[in-house]
């Protein structure tokens, strides 16, 4: 995920961001600010998870879209739509929701 140079993305991280050494099923990841991180996997899908404070649990959870294309008027639009093919996540601060999220994400295999 990228970050400032010499910044990790959040607090102390059991995940290589830089190298995504441990997970085999994603290419590439990158933010999309503190709550959003993108993945790519290595089967070409695009995932986009989002932390979303929970006020009701005081808890951050995880969402998760993925990136599809729908044909209207002869064009193709590239969409994001939520799916229900990972398991939500929940952790007390965004990071540490983003991070068990990216593991839900690499441990499915969709098919």
């Amino acid at each position: 995920m990228s970050a400032p140079a010499g910044q990790s993305p959040g607090p102390s991280s059991a995940l290589d961001w830089e190298e995504l050494a441990g997970l085999d099923r994603i290419a590439s990841a990158y933010a999309i600010g503190d709550h959003s991180v993108v993945v790519e996997k290595t089967d070409g899908r695009e995932i986009r998870i989002t932390a979303w404070y929970d006020r009701a649990q005081n808890r951050y959870v995880s969402e998760y879209e993925r990136r599809s294309v729908v044909k209207s008027g002869g064009h193709d639009l590239r969409v994001w739509a939520q799916t229900p093919a990972y398991r939500r996540c929940a952790a007390d601060d965004a990071a540490s929701c983003l991070e068990a999220a990216v593991l839900e994400v690499d441990r499915i295999n969709i098919y």
